[in-house]
């Protein structure tokens, strides 16, 4: 059953109708986002920039490797590059360090992404790429608008669905490296990789939620790579799902 009282919070029917309810909602709307316009425009500033390192990188180890100018391709030095992005993000959860430094280290990180990403583009094509890429940007705008909505709703996400999402990336994890491990099937895999476009989706949610609460307290580093990661992590699912390989 639907929530009668979220309803008419949001289409304001106990104030007198449709046309002032969306009144009341468009005036919430603005003074949120005036009320976090400096922490939004350096977010989104930043996440800009940094996915046009990824994009950048990811082009330009692509044209080298297909011009045959570098020959450093290999599992060896993926494997480096990724162990580097799993240790930055477990760093920077745990370590203070000034803006300027996370903002430096992030940087490296998203040119590491483009390093990932050439092989993955090497794989699936340049069509499949560019589809995905369009994909994850549109659901991210969706999914930004739905968290926006839902703050105005009243609805505060805090630690418990923090955890449930966390629960459900940890199940995913281990049932990909399972599935890796063992005899894959196509439905299997893809069924995981459903699961885990959902899973990003809502943690977009969650984080603009947790963004608009103000528990960043102006650290537009963390708030910028949150969607970053959530970003990518849609942007790959997207193209295993339209990719043979």
């Amino acid at each position: 059953m639907v929530n009668s009282t979220l309803y008419n919070s949001v289409f304001g029917i106990q104030n007198g109708g449709g046309g002032r309810g969306g009144k009341e909602v468009a005036k919430k709307v603005s003074s949120l986002f005036y009320e976090k316009r400096e922490l939004l425009v350096k977010t989104f500033a930043n996440l800009i920039f940094q996915l046009g390192i990824t994009y950048y990188a990811m082009e330009k180890f692509s044209k080298e490797e297909k011009d045959g100018e570098k020959d450093k391709y290999n599992n060896g030095i993926t494997i480096l590059v990724f162990i580097y992005m799993f240790a930055f993000v477990i760093i920077l959860g745990l370590i203070p360090m000034p803006t300027w430094l996370k903002f430096i280290l992030f940087c490296i990180f998203s040119y590491g992404g483009g390093f990932i990403f050439s092989g993955l583009k090497r794989v699936a094509g340049e069509e499949v790429i560019h589809t995905a890429l369009i994909g994850a940007m549109s659901i991210f705008a969706i999914m930004f608008s739905i968290g926006v909505f839902v703050l105005l709703s009243g609805i505060r996400l805090g630690f418990r669905t923090g955890l449930l999402l966390f629960y459900g990336l940890l199940f995913l994890i281990i049932a990909q490296l399972v599935n890796n491990f063992t005899a894959q099937t196509s439905a299997v895999s893809k069924g995981l990789t459903i699961f885990g476009l959902i899973l990003f989706s809502f943690y977009i949610i969650y984080d603009t939620n947790q963004i608009l609460q103000k528990n960043y307290y102006g650290d537009f580093i963390t708030a910028s790579l949150d969607y970053y990661l959530d970003i990518i992590n849609i942007f790959t699912k997207l193209v295993s799902l339209n990719s043979d390989n």
